[in-house]
């Protein structure tokens, strides 16, 4: 199906979706008691505000500071910060949807082999910090964070939830890929 050009285009739509997900009342207010909402919610972010600025032609050094803010807010004591705090809640939010949009706006600036350098890298330490969540390894919990409103138990769900939505992204980009190349 073919979109007219003054229509948003299905990746818009996708990305839109993805962002009303994870920024409604409803989702913000459970993501205090549903640690595998949180991180799904941080997954929409960043891949809402990517797709809505894909193709478009910003600067490649700005995947630097798009980096620098979705790793900062998995180093467990902020992501903890963020699960528990309101205000740091509104900075977590902000901060991955912008590395989203400067992501997404410097990946057409970007050449090849580093567009694929930087999604391996993306999936390899999604996969450390899945297998850690998922083997119970307590630094993301309130057994080390008391201000965390997660429990070790929540841990593995997050983990296999992060699993699930990598696997997804995998897939999808997989399939872009093959598409692409074979002209299918």
């Amino acid at each position: 199906m073919r979109f007219s050009s003054n229509l948003l285009s299905p990746r818009d739509v996708a990305g839109i979706l993805l962002l009303v997900f994870a920024l409604n009342p409803l989702t913000e207010l459970e993501e205090f008691k549903l640690e595998p909402l949180f991180m799904a919610s941080h997954y929409a972010l960043f891949i809402g505000g990517f797709l809505l600025t894909m193709g478009r032609k910003y600067s490649r050094l700005l995947v630097v500071p798009a980096i620098f803010l979705v790793v900062f807010w998995h180093v467990p004591y902020f992501y903890a910060l963020a699960g528990g705090s309101a205000i740091y809640r509104i900075i977590n939010d902000l901060s991955l949807l912008l590395a989203g949009i400067l992501a997404g706006g410097s990946s057409s600036s970007l050449s090849f082999p580093m567009k694929l350098l930087l999604f391996v890298g993306w999936m390899g330490a999604d996969s450390v910090l899945s297998v850690i969540l998922i083997v119970g390894w307590p630094p993301y919990s309130n057994q080390v964070y008391p201000f965390s409103p997660y429990s070790v138990g929540q841990e593995i769900v997050t983990g296999l939830t992060m699993f699930g939505i990598m696997t997804t992204v995998f897939v999808v980009v997989l399939f872009r890929l093959l598409r692409s190349t074979f002209n299918i």
